[in-house]
């Protein structure tokens, strides 16, 4: 007689950095990544969430998921003091980071979502659970209170028939990921550490991955719906938009950092992009 068992899981749980907290007009995070998803809630106020794929504003109430790896930048809105809950959590399975990461980036979950309050009452007990000492069991409550919270969203891509990864996907996208993580961190250098900045090669960054430029323009183009060197510039014009806020901001120098030509040739390439020149961009957020 065959016996059916329950499989063998052994997955690497991580939760760090979960904390609300209510923070002045002015406030803005510095761009930064971190190994893990981070969800965010606003309580009271708005916040601009800039990423390296675009960016979204939430509204009292909001939620949004910043995937794993990826640049952002946050910032209150409106003048005034806002109150935000956040948490960082990851699960190392490669099908589930995929998922989260293909369904939730730059997504807004309003109340008009089917998981809205699920997720609410979810975000709720934690900020509830903060304290400053936990025991055993308050360590086990935290870990199943943040998989309910991943589950919900699981359950929401399963309602929605987007719950289907294949393995060859999943290796694709993880190689894709890979790449724009390359691309990042040669920005970073180019930004911060090189004397002098130079344009970066992606074939040089591609070939150093062992693949043709044809399957990684095939990978960027199915993942992020451009080529790597799209990717790129959006990457380089996020970054000088975090650059353009620093105080006394300079358009040539940062114009320089980024390796144009010339600051006419980033000019034209920001407002291409965003519809605004580097110099309204800065009026702007001194009025904001």
């Amino acid at each position: 007689m065959a016996i059916d068992y329950l499989p063998v899981i052994n997955t690497h749980f991580t939760l760090f950095g979960g904390h609300q907290e209510t923070v002045p007009a002015d406030w803005q995070w510095p761009a930064e990544e971190h190994p893990a998803f981070e969800l965010m809630y606003i309580l009271k106020g708005r916040q601009r969430t800039i990423t390296e794929t675009g960016e979204v504003v939430l509204q009292a109430g909001e939620f949004t998921v910043i995937p794993i790896e990826t640049r952002h930048t946050n910032y209150a809105l409106d003048h005034r003091p806002m109150t935000y809950f956040c948490m960082h959590f990851n699960l190392d399975d490669p099908a589930l980071r995929y998922l989260l990461i293909r369904e939730y980036a730059g997504r807004v979950i309003t109340a008009a979502d089917a998981i809205y309050p699920a997720l609410r009452a979810q975000a709720e007990h934690l900020m509830a659970m903060i304290g400053p000492d936990y025991n055993l069991a308050d360590q086990l409550d935290l870990q199943v209170s943040v998989i309910d919270v991943i589950m919900t969203l699981v359950k929401d891509l399963k309602a929605a028939g987007k719950f289907t990864p294949q393995t060859a996907d999943v290796d694709q996208f993880m190689l894709c990921h890979q790449l724009a993580g390359d691309l990042k961190a040669q920005l970073d250098y180019q930004i911060y550490h090189a004397a002098e900045p130079q344009q970066l090669s992606v074939a040089k960054i591609v070939a150093a991955r062992n693949i043709s430029q044809s399957y990684a323009l095939k990978l960027f183009q199915k993942y992020y719906h451009e080529s790597p060197q799209q990717y790129l510039i959006a990457l380089k014009l996020a970054t000088a938009k975090e650059l353009l806020r620093q105080p006394k901001a300079r358009i040539n120098a940062i114009s320089a950092k980024l390796a144009y030509a010339s600051p006419s040739h980033f000019t034209r390439e920001f407002k291409k992009h965003f519809g605004q020149t580097p110099r309204e961009y800065m009026r702007q957020e001194k009025i904001e």
